[in-house]
């Protein structure tokens, strides 16, 4: 069997089956349906406060999602992946989501966070562009703790609004199967596995820009290899919330069945299956992905 590398995607075909290579996020239902879901998981909830802090910011992410931000980058979307870090580094823009998204925040958010919010505020521009660049990089340990999820929420306002616009601009002919986000070059947050435009097809939903990715089944969405994985789940093997592991490179990914409960959110319930996480991690797997809320693996 080929490479998950080596399988091209399929060329565009406007036929209501045929499989879309990429699909971009509208930001605005993005945000909407994963605070719904925050608010859900946070009921009854252990991780409740964290849930519902969550639902605070990613509520306002939605807010802003409407709002203008500014003069388009320059992108290049003919090159590999055009919103990378390696080929936006100059944006800047990106600050003034991330200021707007703090001042609407100062006054939603528990009483301790606010010398957070306020101290990160008062921030330079460059030490936040350096900030958000050790981010985008994987280096969350260079990044002060309490800033990350609120300097990534600002990152993803930003890019996930242009994403969609750079998508159509693309030709994904030229585009082949990625662990990384054909558009941004982020990681993913985990696998979707969805009913339309045909039942069972996979898609990795991007850690940053929000968009998805078409990725064959059953290939290490790591080193790629297909021939040691295996599947995880508290319940039994069918599952909305599952684990794939592989033996190769110790990595795993979580698999989301939302042809199965449609209210399945990448990252709201990658955190309400954290304890999935801790049992493949006490034995020796690491996981692939990185949540957009939690920050907390070295991608």
């Amino acid at each position: 069997m080929k490479m998950a590398s080596d399988i091209p995607l399929s060329f565009v075909d406007k036929s209501p089956l045929a499989l879309k290579p990429l699909k971009a996020a509208n930001p605005e239902k993005t945000y909407q349906h994963r605070a719904r879901r925050l608010a859900q998981l946070a009921q009854d909830s252990p991780l409740a406060d964290y849930l519902k802090l969550c639902q605070i910011l990613v509520s306002t992410q939605q807010k802003l999602a409407a709002t203008d931000m500014g003069p388009a980058p320059m992108i290049d979307a003919e090159v590999p992946y055009p919103l990378s870090l390696s080929q936006t580094q100059p944006a800047q823009d990106w600050l003034q989501a991330l200021q707007a998204l703090l001042t609407e925040l100062v006054s939603q958010v528990p009483a301790h966070l606010v010398p957070v919010l306020q101290e990160l505020q008062q921030q330079s521009p460059t030490q936040l562009l350096e900030w958000g660049t050790q981010l985008r990089l994987g280096e969350f340990s260079a990044v002060p703790a309490q800033f990350s999820l609120f300097i990534w929420a600002g990152l993803s306002l930003y890019w996930s609004h242009w994403a969609p616009m750079v998508i159509v601009r693309m030709d994904v002919n030229k585009v082949k199967q990625s662990s990384l986000c054909p558009v941004c070059g982020s990681h993913p947050v985990a696998s979707m596995i969805v009913d339309e435009p045909r039942e069972g097809l996979r898609y990795l939903h991007c850690s940053l820009c929000e968009s998805e990715w078409h990725y064959v089944r059953a290939h290490c969405t790591c080193c790629e290899q297909s021939r040691e994985m295996s599947i995880w789940s508290f319940d039994d093997h069918k599952a909305a919330v599952r684990i794939e592991s592989c033996e190769a490179c110790k990595g795993y990914t979580k698999m989301l069945f939302t042809n199965r409960l449609p209210l399945l959110d990448a990252a709201a319930d990658d955190i309400a299956s954290i304890g999935l996480d801790a049992e493949l991690n006490a034995k020796g797997y690491g996981a692939t992905t990185v949540n957009p809320l939690l920050l907390a693996h070295e991608a």
